[in-house]
């Protein structure tokens, strides 16, 4: 009989993200089976995730860039929206990790990814051509943008539209 994949500290951080995409409430499952073998407490495993992040972002940066587009501001505000589409959870145990750090070495880890992702986006933008400190500012301007879209993007979809032919053609009569 064929034995299944043996653990290891990439199939235990494959099965904690997959569990996080899966529960969307903002937290770090500690019940994953080895994650206490492979990770050294939470600031290993929230530097693990951080470092997924990261490279879940370059890659939509990349991907969102490759047929050079002639907006490329537009194009990485698209590919910061892209990346927490595909890693919602992920993003949002971030978020929650950057508003309620559980340790100083955790802020700091927070604080120094999401220097490095706003330089990178400005950077890829190209609007920046170093990783530096205006690099990070232009950056978090275009993170805060591709958020402002998100939250736009969901409240439209949660406002309940018509769904008949005559809803809506009361909603063009009335609207």
């Amino acid at each position: 009989m064929k034995e299944g994949p043996k653990p290891s500290r990439a199939r235990v951080l494959h099965e904690v993200i997959e569990e996080i995409l899966v529960r969307k409430d903002g937290q770090i499952p500690t019940d994953i089976e080895g994650i206490d073998v492979f990770f050294d407490g939470i600031e290993d495993l929230a530097n693990a995730l951080l470092l997924r992040w990261h490279t879940r972002l370059v890659a939509s940066l990349e991907r969102g860039l490759a047929d050079e587009p002639e907006d490329r501001e537009e194009a990485v505000v698209e590919a910061w929206r892209h990346a927490t589409w595909i890693y919602w959870g992920v993003r949002k145990v971030i978020d929650d990790l950057a508003d309620h750090p559980p340790t100083e070495e955790v802020a700091h880890a927070v604080r120094a990814t999401a220097h490095n992702d706003w330089a990178a986006m400005a950077v890829a933008a190209g609007l920046a051509s170093a990783f530096d400190e205006p690099a990070v500012r232009v950056g978090h301007r275009l993170e805060i943008e591709a958020r402002r879209r998100n939250i736009v993007e969901q409240s439209t979809a949660r406002t309940p539209g018509p769904r008949t032919v005559l809803g809506k053609v009361k909603a063009m009569i009335t609207g």
